[in-house]
């Protein structure tokens, strides 16, 4: 594995055990002996990425972006034959894809021009922009260096 997909992995993997979310449907989808069956369709996780700790991640995504399942995944309800997790069908997914990639860059970047050890270097994550929303909300912008002062409030 290499050390972008390690990075990635690590950082999507603590920021999901750190997410509050639903627990999902009892027995969803375990096979006989208990092991849950491989993903499909991951194309910027490792393929071997463990079912539980895609599902972590999936649960940070949505805590970080205060959106559902089914903003990404084709989803009726826990546990329902309808739900296609491994569909490309919802734009959401594919943007998501980008956007992995995105902070996999940044973060992999930002850790070889630093040159400090992991702990100590910030990650950038969903929930850096998004803070629970869907669409990143901007702040206002900051005024002109040379703008008079607004007046007191009253």
């Amino acid at each position: 594995m290499s050390r972008r997909s390690l990075v990635a992995l690590g950082i999507i993997t603590i920021t999901g055990a750190l997410a509050v979310a639903q627990a999902p449907a009892a027995g969803g989808g375990q096979r006989a002996g208990g092991t849950p069956p491989p993903m499909k369709n991951l194309q910027v996780l490792p393929k071997d990425t463990p079912q539980p700790q895609v599902v972590a991640m999936m649960r940070a995504f949505n805590a970080a972006l205060g959106v559902n399942c089914d903003h990404c995944h084709v989803w009726t309800k826990p546990g329902a034959p309808t739900n296609d997790m491994a569909s490309d069908e919802k734009a959401a997914k594919l943007v998501a894809r980008e956007m992995m990639r995105m902070t996999n860059d940044v973060n992999t970047r930002l850790a070889a021009a630093i040159k400090k050890p992991a702990d100590q270097i910030a990650k950038v994550e969903c929930a850096t922009c998004h803070r629970g929303a869907a669409i990143p909300v901007l702040p206002p912008p900051a005024p002109a260096a040379n703008a008079p002062a607004a007046a007191p409030a009253k």
